[in-house]
């Protein structure tokens, strides 16, 4: 019978956190821009990235914030970018300056309340906007005149919540469609000397507010404000609810450095079977990590990391979270913010801002940017006794099962030897017949693709003779 080695539905298991005794066979060692979930257990090269819009959004500029405003009134939602010292919106096709001659190169967020969209950058005046016409300075739906200048918001219980430094402010309850900073509203400090550093984060978590310090987070109900742990988190941009609750990343030391999970009350650790990545990553970013979800996928971008004699100058590390298993992907620009955008045709799609000044649609197209750059992959299996460890085998001959097939190379290690090339996956199934011998193989696979993204499958290995011991 042959021996399969078909399933990998196991994701990224690195070598920092499982040994070579208790790896799993549905695992593999190290991968990049390969996906293990589509199909499930396959191993699918993951697709590029578009430009969105005419050409560069805000030339030489990094785009520090990017909100999708969804009007009740279709024909106004709006994607809005902040580069520079400008908010823009995409008009059809085109980059439209909306406010201009802000505070340079400020994170920006943006909140949406009362159908209305505002913008923070937490040294501007907010102002606020329906999604046509010009936008309001004072007064209107938010009383944006009068609303702190805050860093982050979010809605609860018809109030609109803001944060800067150590204070939670709050606004009135929302009455006849408006609120006020000035009536009904009120603050409150989040222990400013508990050492965990100011508000990093305000996210909304079903029935309450979660906020995060660099070193800790807090809940808050509306009515009582309760410290629940010393994980907090360094980027707002981490931060986001998916399925399993909200999904964030804490950089705090080697042993607790890594992406966490609450639904409000104490965090699970994530990303312990990837922690060679986690620890990888250079904590002089910790402050500019971004994520998303697509609804399927956590995804965070993680900067320049080095991993063996690798330096993965823009990785991305991306958690699926019904399988509970991790992918990395290394693209050819940096990405700073980012969420879901709904095209005027109603299709859903991610789209981010990168250092350039460029827009880009995430999962779309076969290369990457605006320089089509080709996707490179690889991916190294981990080492395979094929039983007994310490017995000598030889393989005469193996198949390499794949599809969609593309400029896909071949390698093995035998023992701790050096990587040998073994040719070419042209086809479906293709043989290779160099003999091979060892106690222990270590294949991998590398390549580089602009078109149909590629397929691996696995091996079939037949005739596999135990030599013996000694």
């Amino acid at each position: 019978m042959p021996l399969l080695r078909d399933d990998f539905s196991s994701g990224v298991i690195d070598d920092l956190s499982v040994s070579d005794s208790l790896f799993p066979k549905n695992a593999v060692r190290h991968s990049i821009n390969m996906m293990f979930d589509r199909p499930r257990g396959s191993i699918k090269q993951r697709r590029g990235t578009v430009v969105l819009g005419s050409g560069v959004a805000s030339s030489g500029n990094t785009i520090n914030g990017l909100f999708n405003f969804r009007s009740s009134t279709t024909a106004n939602s709006r994607l809005l970018i902040a580069a520079g010292a400008t908010i823009r919106y995409l008009n059809v096709a085109t980059w439209t300056d909306a406010v201009t001659s802000l505070t340079t190169g400020l994170k920006t967020r943006f909140v949406t309340f009362l159908d209305r969209v505002a913008f923070l950058n937490g040294t501007d005046q907010p102002q606020s906007w329906d999604g046509s016409g010009a936008w309001q300075t004072t007064g209107g739906n938010l009383d944006i005149g009068n609303m702190p200048r805050f860093k982050y918001a979010a809605e609860l219980n018809l109030r609109l919540y803001g944060a800067k430094g150590s204070t939670l402010y709050w606004s009135s309850i929302a009455a006849s469609g408006a609120i006020s900073w000035t009536a009904g509203n009120s603050s409150v400090e989040v222990s400013p000397q508990d050492g965990s550093g100011d508000i990093s984060s305000v996210v909304l978590n079903g029935r309450m507010l979660l906020i995060f310090k660099e070193r800790a987070f807090y809940r808050y109900d509306g009515n009582s404000l309760q410290r629940v742990s010393f994980v907090g988190t360094t980027s707002h941009e981490s931060v986001f609810n998916d399925d399993t609750g909200v999904t964030y990343f804490f950089g705090q030391g080697a042993n607790s450095v890594g992406f966490y999970v609450t639904t409000g009350g104490y965090p699970i650790k994530i990303s312990r079977i990837v922690q060679k990545w986690v620890e990888a990553i250079d904590p002089a970013f910790y402050a500019n990590i971004w994520g998303f979800t697509d609804g399927q996928k956590a995804c965070w971008s993680i900067g320049s990391v080095v991993i063996g004699d690798t330096t993965y100058t823009n990785a991305w590390m991306i958690y699926n979270i019904s399988d509970k298993t991790w992918e990395m992907r290394d693209y050819a620009d940096r990405f700073r913010s980012g969420g879901l955008y709904i095209t005027s045709t109603g299709a859903v799609t991610t789209a981010a801002g990168d250092t350039s000044g460029y827009v880009q649609t995430i999962d779309s197209g076969d290369t990457d940017g605006p320089s089509s750059k080709p996707i490179a992959f690889e991916v190294d299996f981990g080492e395979d006794a094929f039983g007994d460890r310490g017995m000598l085998k030889k393989i005469p001959s193996f198949f390499a099962l794949s599809s969609d097939v593309t400029d896909m190379q071949l390698l093995v290690r035998e023992d701790d030897g050096k990587w040998k090339q073994l040719g070419n996956i042209d086809k479906r199934e293709t043989l290779f017949k160099q003999p091979l011998e060892g106690r222990r193989f270590t294949f991998k696979i590398v390549g580089s693709n602009s078109s149909t993204p590629c397929s691996f499958e696995g091996f079939e290995f037949t005739g596999i003779v135990n030599v013996g011991y000694g």
